[in-house]
């Protein structure tokens, strides 16, 4: 009977209660008792209603001044202005991008490009289904 009562006592050192001493052992524990903690803080906080817990208040709603923009409108041929105009394709220039027409090419406001045509003094003509662009 003495030899079982040694080998309990060694098997109780090696078991839960030395695991629990170690500084290894009591960093596990510290761990496990942090995470539980902020857990129950979560769940405290999640409250049932809303998701919100009745001790926050809403705050109220300030308008602040934001600026809006204009939504885009279609293109219009007076939208554009001829850039330049070389070998069968012109550059045209609207407020805010610049187009490339070569004939066959739709273009928003003036259509199907049928032709463009370079004048000898550097201008030229963007004739469009819908409109033409000439230049002075």
């Amino acid at each position: 009977m003495t030899g079982t009562s040694t080998d309990a006592a060694t098997a109780k050192r090696g078991g839960l209660l030395a695991q629990m001493t170690s500084r290894a052992g009591l960093a596990t524990l510290a761990g496990v008792i942090v995470l539980l903690v902020s857990c129950g803080a979560y769940a405290a906080l999640r409250g049932t209603e809303g998701g919100m817990p009745p001790s926050v208040v809403e705050p109220a709603a300030i308008p602040v001044p934001m600026p809006v923009a204009a939504k885009p409108r279609a293109l219009r041929a007076t939208d554009y202005s001829i850039v330049s105009v070389f070998e069968g394709e012109a550059f045209l220039a609207t407020p805010n991008d610049l187009v490339r027409a070569v004939a066959g090419a739709v273009v928003p406001g003036l259509g199907t490009i049928t032709s463009v045509e370079a004048f000898p003094n550097g201008g030229g003509t963007v004739v469009g289904t819908q409109a033409a662009l000439r230049t002075q």
